[in-house]
């Protein structure tokens, strides 16, 4: 694992609160040269950070129904659920977890028809042995 500097560590902290900031403005803000921040984000780039993206209000997402999907699975099995749950595109994240079950699965779909046909799906996983969904109502906070 490759250990970040601490003026890497606060451009990455910059990047988590506005990516779009320019080149120009994190380096002015970090009290680097333009070239240096751009030696430290190809740095980023190389070790930290896996990609870019847009982060849309649940209210403008194109995928608005939202749900966590908690699971238990055979031990032996683990690999392979894991493997064939991340093949679903509407798959936002996979966690293992400690507590009454093994896995936490977030989801989007853009219609209740479509969630209830990745679920079914999540339920027909070999050495998946029970699951337990929770539908998202509302955000009331999120960073």
């Amino acid at each position: 694992m490759t250990t970040l500097t601490k003026r890497e560590q606060e451009l990455l902290q910059l990047l988590r609160e506005d990516a779009r900031k320019s080149v120009t403005d994190l380096a002015r803000e970090l009290g680097v040269s333009r070239p240096t921040l751009q030696n430290m984000m190809k740095k980023l780039e190389e070790v930290a950070i896996s990609r870019y993206t847009v982060d849309l209000k649940p209210t403008f997402a194109n995928a608005p129904i939202r749900a966590y999907v908690l699971l238990n699975r055979e031990p032996r099995k683990s690999v392979d659920i894991l493997e064939v749950i991340k093949q679903f595109p509407t798959v936002k994240f996979v966690c293992t977890v400690t507590g009454e079950f093994d896995v936490i699965v977030e989801l989007e779909a853009g219609q209740y028809e479509d969630l209830e046909a990745i679920l079914h799906g999540i339920e027909l996983i070999d050495g998946v042995s029970r699951t337990q969904t929770y539908m998202v109502l509302s955000e009331n906070f999120s960073q």
